[in-house]
């Protein structure tokens, strides 16, 4: 009889294994969606609709469909940047801030409190980035599906949050 505490987990590697698809997938919609917004533009629907991987679907809608996935694409970028900063400015934090600690800084006024503190608010923060890109990941896999109706609804609704809420970081700037 095998007990549970030795016997070796299989569900660790596929998990690690969907996150680096899921980063790989993200990173690579925006040039998809780009390219496949070029095909439709030039008359390439066929190959368009094969780059997004879709099934064929008219000029208008393979570039519409390229444009959501391209914007889902930057979306994912800035998803993807918004984590290594948490990881850079949170857990790291005291090696990349070396101006003195304010007593306005989270954590502070001492250097440890704030280097503590910095590191406690950057662990969810991240875990919700990886969890917004695996929901992108998948969002994007439903709109080329097409077998839902909400999905096309809620993917423009997602865009056009990204797109604001990407503005509104830069204007924070």
């Amino acid at each position: 009889m095998t007990d549970v505490l030795t016997r070796p987990s299989t569900a660790e590697p596929r998990r690690i294994q969907r996150f680096v698809r899921s980063l790989r997938y993200g990173a690579l919609r925006a040039p998809v969606g780009v390219l496949a917004m070029a095909d439709a533009i030039v008359g390439e629907e066929e190959t368009a609709a094969r780059r997004l991987g879709m099934r064929s679907a008219g000029n208008a809608r393979t570039f519409g469909y390229g444009l959501l996935t391209a914007v889902l694409g930057l979306a994912s970028w800035f998803v993807m940047a918004l984590a290594v900063l948490a990881v850079v400015r949170g857990p790291f934090w005291g090696f990349v801030e070396h101006g003195p600690v304010e007593p306005g800084t989270w954590g502070g006024p001492t250097r440890a409190g704030a280097w503590a503190a910095h590191g406690l608010i950057a662990v969810p923060c991240l875990a919700v980035f990886l969890a917004v890109l695996r929901g992108i990941a998948a969002l994007q896999t439903l709109l080329v599906e097409g077998s839902r109706r909400w999905v096309l609804p809620a993917t423009i609704v997602v865009a056009a949050g990204s797109l604001a809420f990407f503005w509104s970081w830069l204007q924070q700037l």
